[in-house]
């Protein structure tokens, strides 16, 4: 008797376990090893952060311009500051934009003229 209640246990016991594998498709073990994934990554950046080592493209997310990680600032003179402000007048006096909302509440910029909004003074949105 005891035998046959052992073994009614065991059977139940495992019906409930494949019934549970079925119910999340096996995609709770998925995730467990994602998350284990993740965390190996890390650690390896971090270890070759510590080392000195080059890192992988991948764990790499720093920015360059030019193979350089920094950029310099130039200030720009009286005469560039000058011709910019000019060339923004003209600017705004042949293109005139303007600002409109429409029906769906959208802002949209108009122009008087052509091609106005791909020259580089074009700032009437902001």
């Amino acid at each position: 008797m005891r035998i046959v209640l052992a073994v009614s246990i065991v059977i139940a016991s495992i019906s409930s376990a494949s019934a549970q594998f079925a119910m999340d498709h096996g995609h709770a073990a998925d995730a467990v090893k994602a998350a284990y994934d993740r965390q190996a990554a890390a650690d390896a950046r971090a270890s070759a952060i510590r080392s000195g080592t080059p890192l992988l493209p991948s764990q790499n997310t720093d920015f360059a311009v030019g193979g350089r990680t920094t950029i310099q600032v130039v200030r720009r003179t009286e005469e560039e500051l000058k011709a910019d402000q000019l060339a923004e007048a003209e600017w705004s006096a042949r293109c005139k934009p303007s600002v409109e909302e429409d029906g769906d509440g959208i802002r949209r910029t108009r122009y008087a003229a052509k091609d106005c909004d791909l020259d580089r003074f074009n700032t009437a949105g902001n």
